[in-house]
């Protein structure tokens, strides 16, 4: 059995730091910052790297159902799991299909999301850190469900599983809350032997309220034609706080990346030289492993992509007592994460078109994971809707960790085809 977290970080030393640092020699801004962003995607797995070495279980493999603030008052490093096949599927394939196989043959069913599959495969291939554990949540679909139970079986590693709600509102936080102070907070103290320091959580959350305050003003920039930045630094800030809110680093990306935006808007020179024709909403996930599909519908189509869960924006959490900390916690893990999948059809058709009309959009392209039983069977409530409001839409069949299903060559054939037929 390999070295865990091996493979990582030969991608991570082999891969990606050689480019941050070609892109941070570069003279253009936008290359610069993207070498930020990426320097801390990097700074996340170093984090992770570093702590398998603690005499104490100190990294936080969590499901895409809570943001990470909370294991940073534990002197955690935090590891979203959901967000962990990318740097696979953006550099190794191969890898992807080694631990899609090594699921399938241990018996998960295929039907199942690939990425838990992934996970799972990850965990038998022995490439899942260990002096670890596991905190994931019953939102947003069954596929974490399985997996879950699955991983901490095979690794004995400690497992806290939390009661999410299906409703959306502030009762639902609250309660989500309180699910996390009777839950969470325990195994925290357990597993880590610290003490829980609101002090620290605080601060922590204070941190991690500059970067949402920076996201707004940079989601306010994306609101002008044509947008200042492109597809792949559009995407960023949301990346970075689902990964690493809470962090100072993340604060000073975000803020540079705000001011090179209002910087593009008032010297009316946005990072793209194509003319942006139309503005899609990207609905649901994108394809992990492919990075140049939006350089080219920018190029190919000057169609500017936008993402739809990017801009699905709580507010700052209250830091006046544990329970309000508490409450805006919770509602930034249901309203910023894959939890916003466990809606019902016509809520998540409506958060949707809050997007697409906050950016005047021209059209949609509305993913259909395989894998996800959510997005697939709310198709015909989205198109009736999308129906009666007139706004083109494109729906993709992709696996988006796994380039057999949908190769890239089909993806931009459809992609020309729908704006050829429907755009012109």
């Amino acid at each position: 059995m390999q070295k865990p977290f091996g493979k990582t970080k030969e991608i991570v030393d082999g891969l990606l730091k050689p480019a941050v640092q070609f892109l941070a020699q570069s003279e253009d801004k936008a290359k610069q910052l993207r070498a930020g962003t990426l320097s801390n995607y990097i700074a996340v797995m170093d984090d992770v790297a570093d702590a398998m070495d603690s005499p104490t279980p100190k990294i936080a493999l969590f499901e895409h159902g809570i943001t990470p603030q909370l294991f940073y008052a534990f002197d955690c490093a935090p590891l979203c799991l959901e967000a962990y096949p990318g740097i696979f599927a953006a550099a190794s394939m191969d890898t992807v299909y080694d631990f899609l196989s090594a699921a399938d043959e241990a018996g998960m069913p295929s039907e199942v999301c690939s990425t838990d599959r992934f996970l799972v495969g990850a965990v038998l291939r022995g490439e899942m850190p260990d002096n670890a554990f596991y905190v994931t949540t019953t939102a947003p679909c069954d596929g974490t469900r399985l997996a879950y139970p699955i991983m901490q079986k095979a690794t004995q590693n400690p497992l806290c599983y939390i009661e999410a709600p299906f409703s959306h509102n502030r009762e639902a936080a609250r309660y989500f809350g309180q699910q996390i102070k009777a839950e969470l907070i325990p195994f925290l103290e357990s597993v880590t032997g610290i003490k829980f320091d609101i002090d620290k959580f605080r601060e922590v959350i204070q941190e991690s309220n500059k970067s949402l305050e920076l996201m707004f003003d940079i989601n306010d920039t994306h609101k002008v034609r044509p947008a200042p930045h492109r597809a792949a630094l559009k995407r960023a800030p949301w990346q970075g706080y689902i990964m690493q809110a809470g962090l100072p680093r993340l604060t000073k990306s975000l803020t540079e990346l705000r001011d090179d935006a209002v910087r593009r808007i008032g010297a009316s020179r946005p990072e793209s030289k194509y003319e942006e024709k139309y503005r899609v909403l990207w609905f649901h996930v994108p394809p992990l492993y492919n990075n140049e599909l939006y350089g080219w519908m920018e190029k190919k189509l000057g169609a500017s992509v936008f993402f739809g869960q990017s801009y699905t924006m709580p507010d700052p959490i209250d830091t006046t007592s544990l329970d309000t900390m508490l409450e805006g916690f919770a509602m930034q893990g249901l309203t910023l994460t894959m939890s916003i999948m466990r809606l019902d059809s016509e809520a998540l058709t409506r958060e949707a078109l809050t997007c697409y009309r906050m950016y005047d959009c021209d059209c949609m392209i509305i993913t259909q994971h395989v894998g996800c039983n959510s997005i697939c069977g709310a198709r015909g409530v989205i198109r009736d809707y999308l129906r009666k409001e007139n706004i083109p839409a494109l729906f993709l069949a992709l696996d988006y960790n796994d380039d057999r299903v949908l190769p890239l060559e089909a993806m931009q054939a459809k992609i020309e085809e729908f704006f050829e037929a429907v755009m012109h």
